[in-house]
């Protein structure tokens, strides 16, 4: 069985596991890239393009003749900020994707590249990225070759060195009748030093998220005669340092037909294979602290004897379920 461990923050960068969401809509980026992928990257040919889905995520990277926007190149290779703006014009966007790394990047504490969500009623929110925490260098070179892997993943590298890191931003639930005018991008740096390469990103309607700090761990799947069901415990964790609040969704991805779940449980209608069962595992108005747990008794029916498996996934609420 495999184990996912995933988390959020209210508008910060976090990062997106591998199983993908319903309303993720890729957006056009290909008339505002002003580089292609030769322009200053090493192994060009090897990079991607087109409609990808990356851990789970799908993208549009441009195909060309650019296929990505380069900070440098919009500051013609000199000292003065470079800015971004992307069209969205969209209703209910919850959470936001970005693949987006640097060249001759930084490390903190001071930012060189900003993120700003634009609102039709005239707020805006900006999420810092943080050269070794939530951006990084294309290029494993020495500059800057870290990421946290809960507000970053990488999601595709090309085995020469070369790598493309994507961002998941929560979207306040403030803002959830509001349009999402425009994303954008502002690039502080200079030739050399901690430049934008952004390539691709995806907006979702969906009010749920993948909790990154939620560790899973479980017990092997039993016969229990006295009720005729296969039982089992999952141990939800919290690995992180700072407290999850409920609701807290246990979700059973790939569970096989011929198995049906006893425990009280829902259809997901946003995380993909809609359809996949999941029940409550801490009710709204908790909360799990740091290093503690929380346990899930599952009971399945087998009347078949089909082997039981399936993908755990825990998701936490954005005013919604999964």
């Amino acid at each position: 069985m495999k184990v996912n461990a995933r988390l959020a923050v209210s508008l910060a960068a976090i990062a997106f596991a591998a199983s993908a969401r319903a309303g993720e809509i890729p957006v056009d980026i290909s008339a505002l890239v002003n580089a292609p992928w030769s322009y200053q990257l090493s192994n060009p040919g090897t990079f991607p393009t087109g409609n990808l889905n990356l851990g789970g995520v799908p993208f549009s990277i441009p195909t060309g003749p650019n296929n990505y926007w380069s900070g440098n190149q919009a500051a013609n290779g000199g000292p003065d900020t470079a800015t971004l703006t992307i069209p969205v014009g969209l209703v209910g966007v919850t959470s936001a994707f970005t693949l987006l790394n640097t060249t001759c990047g930084q490390p903190g504490p001071d930012a060189y590249l900003f993120i700003t969500f634009n609102w039709s009623n005239g707020a805006t929110a900006t999420q810092r990225l943080l050269g070794d925490v939530n951006v990084r260098d294309y290029n494993n070179d020495g500059c800057t070759d870290s990421i946290n892997n809960t507000s970053t993943t990488q999601v595709w590298q090309n085995g020469l060195g070369q790598r493309l890191d994507r961002q998941e931003y929560i979207v306040s639930a403030g803002f959830s009748d509001e349009v999402l005018t425009s994303v954008t991008i502002t690039d502080t740096g200079r030739e050399l030093f901690s430049r934008a390469v952004f390539s691709a990103l995806t907006v979702s309607t969906c009010h749920a998220y993948v909790t990154e700090t939620i560790g899973i761990s479980s017990s092997q799947i039993v016969y229990d005669p006295a009720l005729e069901l296969y039982v089992q415990e999952v141990t939800l964790s919290n690995t992180g340092t700072t407290a999850v609040s409920g609701p807290l969704f246990f979700i059973l991805e790939d569970l096989p037909a011929a198995v049906s779940l006893a425990n009280k449980s829902t259809a997901t209608a946003c995380f993909e294979p809609i359809g996949s069962r999941y029940v409550e595992a801490l009710p709204a108005g908790s909360s799990l602290a740091p290093e503690t747990s929380v346990i899930v008794k599952l009971a399945f029916s087998d009347p078949s004897g089909a082997a039981i498996s399936y993908t755990p996934l825990v998701a936490g609420s954005l005013g919604g379920a999964p």
